[in-house]
């Protein structure tokens, strides 16, 4: 009995710190993406459509809040964020790795797609 109640507790408390803080790997990889979407949203409309724009936009506020809601503080999001855009800033648009990273997203956040549109529509 004493062992089932172990595992019965062990198995509650992973499932309840699994979205309590993203790996280091997951992290490092939602950071690069804040950082493309960051730069993406400077550009201007001779360079890249408004939908693509809010899209970045919307990309941008998503992860910014999603990290800090998963352990990260707020200005070690903006930091990093600036150290990402800054190397990007001024290049063309890159639709292949703003896909990669749209992908990327929509595959571990859940609803994820739904509320970077919802961001993103609501900019202008």
């Amino acid at each position: 009995m004493r062992s089932f109640f172990t595992l019965t507790v062990l198995m509650i408390f992973s499932f309840s710190q699994s979205n309590a803080e993203i790996s280091g790997s997951k992290k490092e990889k939602l950071v690069k993406c804040l950082g493309l979407y960051a730069a993406h949203s400077f550009l201007t409309q001779d360079k890249l459509s408004l939908a693509n724009i809010e899209h970045s936009l919307g990309g941008k506020k998503f992860l910014s809040m999603y990290l800090v809601e998963n352990g990260m503080s707020e200005e070690e999001v903006n930091k990093k964020m600036v150290e990402i855009s800054d190397k990007i800033y001024g290049q063309p648009f890159d639709e292949k790795a703003s896909k990669n990273c749209d992908n990327y997203i929509y595959n571990l956040i859940p609803g994820s797609k739904e509320k970077m549109d919802e961001l993103g529509s609501n900019q202008y």
